[in-house]
């Protein structure tokens, strides 16, 4: 079960879009504002995340060139 942990968490968030626009999909009217709050929800996680990447990466990149500049 841990081996699969990290797999289902990675997809809760694109399973969340795709049960939002599922169900805006199956709702008529005003109803379909309902689907709204789990598509934002799962766009929001997936943009933090992608932006929480780029910020260590950028990191990482920063202390391997400060270490290079120590060497040289």
């Amino acid at each position: 079960m841990k081996r699969w942990l990290p797999l289902l968490a990675s997809l809760g968030a694109p399973l969340l879009i795709v049960l939002a626009i599922v169900a805006s999909q199956h709702r008529e009217g005003r109803e379909r504002s309902q689907a709204l709050p789990p598509l934002l929800v799962g766009s929001g996680l997936i943009i933090s995340a992608a932006a929480g990447r780029r910020r260590h990466r950028g990191r990482l990149l920063e202390a391997l060139q400060a270490s290079r500049q120590k060497r040289f």
